[in-house]
């Protein structure tokens, strides 16, 4: 049977490979305080301390990578610290190498530091509705616009690359506030226009009463 480790030696591999040992560990590994760096392999890393530092780090593509969802801890873990740190969501890494990289951290820094990298996504995405929805018109709801929320993904990474003039790639490799800011000056002028249209059909209206 294999003997269990001390915390201080435990990797992220070690619990994979013997849950039976360490299934009730992670309830405890998460309340765990937030290094103040940590390695993968060799590479000494930092950690964002905010949103707004997060957002600053990454582009679009792994905006996008990181908001999937994963139905396991482990893959969890993988994918929020692989593709933070790792680029993760990059054709040329990879999963395998990712994998194993990620999977020798140590359980007491990964634990914490992945469930503080979820929470800044989660962050990310709520401030993302803040500013980014809008409810549909009538006219829109009757004609079945929640039909297209399957392809909002697609849609919002072909409308930035129209926007910018690049390809799908160079749109994943843009920083996301970038992509962000352009995204809300298209909502602004989307709202704008329907404004600008409602007063001009009410004045017409005003007008075609005094006839």
């Amino acid at each position: 049977m294999e003997k269990l480790k001390r915390i201080d030696r435990l990797t992220l591999f070690d619990m994979i490979k013997h849950p039976e040992i360490y299934s009730g560990l992670p309830e405890g590994l998460i309340e765990l305080p937030l290094p103040d760096e940590f390695k993968i392999g060799k590479k000494l890393l930092t950690i964002p301390s905010d949103r707004e530092q997060y957002a600053n780090s990454i582009c679009y593509g792994q905006r996008i990578y990181l908001a999937r969802k994963e139905e396991n801890d482990y893959d969890m873990i993988i994918r929020h610290i692989g593709g933070y740190y790792l680029n993760g969501y990059k054709e040329n890494i990879k999963v395998l190498t990712l994998i194993k990289k990620v999977v020798t951290c140590k359980a007491k820094e990964i634990y914490p530091i992945a469930l503080h990298l979820v929470n800044l996504m989660s962050e990310l995405t709520i401030n993302e509705q803040k500013l980014l929805h809008r409810e549909p018109t009538k006219m829109e709801l009757a004609a079945g616009i929640e039909k297209l929320d399957v392809y909002a993904e697609l849609n919002v990474l072909d409308f930035l690359r129209d926007a910018m003039k690049v390809t799908i790639d160079e749109v994943l490799e843009t920083p996301y506030n970038e992509c962000l800011v352009r995204l809300m000056n298209a909502k602004e002028i989307m709202d704008y226009q329907e404004r600008y249209y409602k007063l001009q059909n009410e004045e017409l209206e005003i007008k075609s009463k005094k006839r």
